[in-house]
This record gives C-alpha cells, structure tokens and sequence, in this order.
C-alpha cells in the first residue's frame, strides 16, 4: 500500500511538474512527431512505386526525400524568432494547415519534381518548425521531468512507424499513390487542431531591444571628412545588421566548442538514421523479402521505440551510475554494430529483432540529444542551438543521403552502403568522447 501511494505521488508530481502549458507541448511534440515520421517514412513506403510511376532512379527519389527532411532541418533556424514573434499556438497551427494542404496538393502533380517542390517549400518546413518549438516549450516548463516528458512526447514517432506504416501500405495498395496522398494530407491537418489548444501568450520581441545607432546632423566637413562620412554610415549599417542577426539567432553559439561538437554527432547520428528511414524497406526487398514483409520489419522498429519511449525517464532518474552521456555512447555503439552486421542479416527473424533493438535505441537517441543540449546551455538556449544546427544537417542530407541509392543503382547492393554507414556513425561516438572530456574540463552542467 505505501508503494502504491509513492508510486501516485510521483505520478502527481510529475504532471505538476510541465504544468499546463508544459503539457500542451507534450501533446504538441507527440503529434509533431506523428507528422515527422509519417511524411518521411511514408514517402520512403512510396518509394518503390514512385520510382516506376515516374521512371526514375533510385537514387532520386531517395534523395527527394532526404532534401524533404533537410528542409525540415533548415527552418529549425527561424522557429524560436518565428515563435517570439507570433506565439507557438499561430506556428503550430499554421504549420498545420500547410502541411495538409501540400501533401493534398501534391497528389495532383505530374510530375516528381512537383511533388518535390510542394513538399520541400511547405510541408517540409512547416514541420520542422513544429518540432523545434513544441521541444523548446517542454524545456521551459519541466524541470525534475524533463526526460520523462520528452520520452512521452517522442511517443508519436513510435507510434508513427507502428500506425502510419502499414496505413500508408495500406492506402498505396487500395488507392494508389494519388489517394495515399490526399488522405496522408488530411490526416496530418489535425496538427493545426493541436496547435490551436496552444494558449501560451505570443511574446513579441520589439526592435527596440537591439541597439540603435544613433545618427546625429552631419557637421559640414570638406576633404577626407567628406569620404570618411560614407564610410562611417556603412559601418554602423553593417553594426546594426549584425547586432539584428546576432539577438534573432543568437550566433554567439558559433564559437563554442561544445556546440561544434553537438553539431558533428547529431548531424552524423541524424544522416545515418535518415538513411535507414528511406533504403531499409528497399534494403530488405533486395534481400528477397516482399514488400509486406519488410513493412513488418518497420512496424517492429516501431515497437521496438515505444519501450524506450517509456523507460528512459525511470532510467535515467533510478541508475545514476550511468549519466545522460554513458545513455547515449550506449546508444550510439549499439547502431554502430547494427549498420556493420546489416549485410550479413539474410533471414526474417534476425532482421525483425535487429529491427526491435535498433529501434529501441533510436528513440533513445533522439530525446537524450535534446536532454543534453539543455544540460550544456540551459532550456532557453535549445530553440537557438536546434536552429543553429538545422542548416548544417539539412546541406549534409542533401550532399550525402543519394550515395546509398546511387551505390545501390552501381552495384545492386545495399551491402557496401550499410557497412559504410557502421564506419561513419563511429566518428558520433569520437566526438561524443570528446564532448565529455571537455565538459569535465569546463564543467556545466552536463
């Protein structure tokens, strides 16, 4: 009975905890990442039929859909200002109401490139804003539970490769790809009924917090004053503009080291988990499975998530012997050894567990990053950092996520590119060390 009324305490504090409005942003984050993994995951599905719809190579309809979650990355850099400037519930909503309606949109295209554009310019985008600002709001409004927060909201992109796989499967088989489509678009519109439930208070940001530069009357000069004046004005030009862009994004990030460090593991961590998200289904068609068959396995990756979802906040509060990094080197080895031992997965069971226990870690990752982030440079700061760092991911998918279709359209093989994938995602688990070498030098909080 005491255990009981322990355990219910606990559970009160932690809805204590986010509050409110700390919880719309669970709810937020969680829908987000329905959207997130749903588009991406489902185009990946597509990918075998819009590559004989359209003709095309495998490596470019692999690498449309990288360049659609690069500009998911990109946008991360104007959502803290987008949410100062308007309020996370117009963003939300907003990003709603573009996301549907692209999708929508582009099951009327005729060709690739179409679609291409839709959803690169506005779903996209949309979506990639979404994520930054609902994490951002959980940062700010859970402090003893914040990874158990982040582990719940993360549970909409488990339960995105759980529902949306097999629907999306479902909807290619009995309408085609134009119907899959449409009804993928109006079920991803519900996002902006999520964000109008927001009612956190928009806090506008004024241009009279940055520095004005003050212009006084021009004194009647001749000779070199009258050069030095133009000169004077463009730099104090130039003063200004830096100073707009240094507060809108708080650039002042760039020189740290720690950030760099951060920037070269989720960027190399983030490629090779967008990779696996578009080849694994064509991955396991090559190896001799159905179509089916492989969207099991996805489905599994998915179950495999929704433990992890769960845990991690149980375990990274009750085994302190183990702190936020030693989770993530964890993590970061174990899909290590995944992408090595691909190439020799050959039969249906080995793949399913590795599926399961791949996905476990994936979920893993993805929360204590954010953890991590917010460990370093505070909650306030994690808007800014994801920001920072979405433009450098969104230019390495799209200089590296066609090699593994382009390998593949080579040598009819996905062997090489999944080996090659193990060795890179290695330089994560460096810069990770090096990370927690120089956080004990200059401790702060990590």
């Amino acid at each position: 009975m005491g255990y009981l009324l322990k355990s219910v305490d606990s559970v009160v504090k932690i809805f204590e905890d986010g509050g409110r409005i700390g919880w719309l942003g669970v709810l937020g984050l969680f829908s987000g990442w329905i959207v997130w993994i749903g588009m991406i995951k489902g185009l990946a599905v597509m990918l075998p039929t819009l590559q004989e719809q359209f003709n095309a190579s495998t490596w470019l309809v692999g690498w449309m859909i990288a360049i659609t979650e690069a500009s998911m990355e990109f946008s991360a850099l104007f959502a803290s200002p987008l949410r100062d400037k308007f309020g996370v519930r117009v963003v939300v909503t907003v990003s709603g109401v573009l996301i549907g309606g692209s999708l929508i949109a582009s099951s009327f295209a005729s060709s690739l490139y179409q679609i291409a554009i839709l959803i690169t310019l506005f779903a996209g985008p949309a979506v990639g804003v979404t994520s930054v600002v609902t994490r951002e709001m959980i940062g700010r409004h859970f402090r003893e539970s914040l990874t158990i927060a982040l582990g719940l909201g993360g549970l909409g992109s488990s339960l995105a490769f759980v529902t949306m796989v097999p629907l999306t499967q479902f909807f290619l088989d009995a309408y085609g790809w134009r119907g899959t489509m449409l009804l993928l678009g109006a079920i991803f519109s519900h996002l902006g009924v999520c964000g109008a439930l927001m009612k956190e208070p928009a806090v506008t940001r004024s241009y009279d917090e940055y520095q004005t530069v003050d212009v006084l009357e021009e004194p009647a000069v001749t000779g070199e004053g009258e050069a030095d004046a133009p000169n004077s004005r463009c730099h104090s030009c130039l003063e200004t503009v830096h100073s707009f862009f240094s507060k809108t994004f708080n650039i002042s990030l760039l020189s740290s080291t720690s950030f760099w460090l951060i920037c070269l593991m989720m960027n190399i961590w983030m490629i090779m988990y967008t990779a696996w998200f578009i080849y694994f289904v064509p991955n396991t068609i090559s190896k001799g499975f159905s179509l089916k068959e492989a969207s099991t396995c996805v489905v599994i990756y998915g179950i495999g998530r929704l433990p992890a979802s769960v845990t991690i906040g149980p375990l990274v509060r009750n085994i302190p012997a183990i702190n936020n990094s030693g989770w993530l080197g964890i993590g970061l080895v174990t899909q290590c050894i995944y992408y090595l031992l691909d190439p020799w997965l050959i039969t249906y069971w080995p793949i399913f567990w590795a599926a399961f226990i791949y996905g476990y870690f994936s979920a893993m990752l993805l929360l204590l990053f954010d953890v991590i982030v917010i460990g370093i440079f505070g909650a306030d700061q994690l808007g800014s950092v994801l920001g920072l760092i979405g433009p450098f991911a969104g230019l390495s998918r799209i200089f590296s996520l066609y090699f593994p279709g382009l390998i593949y359209d080579i040598l009819g093989s996905y062997t090489l590119a999944f080996t090659v994938m193990g060795g890179v995602q290695c330089l994560s688990v460096v810069a990770l060390l090096l990370l927690v070498w120089l956080q004990r030098r200059h401790p702060s909080g990590f």
